[in-house]
């Protein structure tokens, strides 16, 4: 069964009845000439074209600024057959999914923030082909229980060597494991180490098809950021296989986490303090290109089904932010719901 696009005529025939039934309340005014020489602006709504690789593009951007705070009981797009996935999966398939957060003690709404959202469609002649549903800019907590994904997630994960060597579990026959972990623990136990992390299998190999665990893929390393070239050097010497760094597991369920921060959040106060760029979602009949909208002259490759994209910003930095101590533990779901529940409200 190939994928549809009953998404996309869904938004655009709510689009279209919102702004058919919306009452006006302006008259014209004539203004004088050096009153209209006074004036700059935009237009709310923006109506572009594009074409690329025997593709037509038509995409309608909304100039405005978003706070919203939502809870869906099930997102799941891309539910069909697909060859060497389990029977019954979708391609994006989240339960209780929200969107920012509540404290419901004070009654503060915390709202996950969209910058310059914007619809767009891709066709071949008079046939739709593809839709994505886009965002310049977005910053708050993302949560859910996470079955499945596909698409293309950037993480970040950073924290103390400190605390890295308590998780490495060293046999006491590998010399090497036992010589990192003492390095890792003692003279680099305040340095501040990073990793990169991306949707993978359980064996740590690559997987933006209804992945089910997120990590860092055979080859990554470890790396210190504000270390020197040597500190690096000797990190360079080691590499994640089959989800494994000297001894420590690198692959996670994504059932672990509950919320993830798009964005970069501070970690003492918990407050954002940058944005994740290029986010979309979107659902294509055929694997499509669509055009990445921090460069132009870039494309990013969608799978056909369903396809969620974080990818990273253009200075290299994910649009998920986590510390090594959440990945392996997990991260507790934000609270989503006034009253008793947290989630599924």
């Amino acid at each position: 069964m190939r994928p549809t696009l009953r998404l996309a005529k869904l938004l655009l025939a709510g689009l279209c009845a919102s702004l058919l039934t919306a009452p006006a309340q302006a008259a014209l005014v004539e203004m004088a000439d050096g009153e209209l020489s006074e004036v700059t602006g935009q237009a709310f709504l923006n109506l572009t074209t594009d074409a690329y690789n025997g593709m037509n593009f038509t995409r309608l951007n909304f100039g405005m600024d978003v706070a919203a705070q939502l809870n869906i009981k099930k997102l799941q797009l891309g539910l069909y057959p697909r060859s060497g996935e389990t029977a019954g999966t979708a391609d994006v398939d989240i339960s209780n999914f929200a969107l920012g957060s509540v404290n419901d003690a004070t009654g503060q709404v915390n709202p996950f923030l969209i910058k310059n959202p914007f619809l767009e469609l891709a066709y071949q002649g008079n046939k739709v082909v593809g839709m994505r549903l886009g965002f310049a800019e977005a910053q708050g907590h993302m949560s859910g229980d996470i079955n499945r994904v596909t698409g293309n997630i950037a993480v970040d994960l950073y924290g103390k060597g400190s605390y890295l060597a308590t998780q490495m579990s060293c046999a006491w026959w590998d010399a090497t494991c036992g010589i990192a972990k003492s390095l890792v623990g003692g003279a680099y136990a305040n340095s501040d180490f990073s990793a990169q992390a991306q949707l993978v299998n359980s064996g740590g190999d690559p997987d933006p098809v209804r992945a089910t665990m997120i990590g860092m893929v055979d080859g990554q390393k470890l790396s210190i950021p504000g270390g020197s070239g040597f500190d690096n050097f000797l990190l360079s010497l080691f590499s994640s296989s089959n989800c494994s760094l000297l001894s420590t597991t690198t692959c996670f369920p994504l059932s672990n986490y509950g919320s993830f921060p798009i964005g970069k959040i501070d970690t003492a106060s918990q407050q954002f303090t940058q944005t994740a760029k290029g986010v979309f979602l979107s659902m294509q009949t055929q694997d499509l290109q669509w055009r990445d909208q921090q460069d132009a002259a870039k494309f990013i490759t969608a799978l056909a089904g369903a396809f969620m994209n974080l990818p990273r910003n253009a200075d290299g930095t994910a649009a998920i932010t986590t510390s090594f101590q959440e990945a392996f533990n997990g991260i507790p779901r934000v609270d989503t719901c006034f009253g008793t529940a947290t989630k599924g409200c």
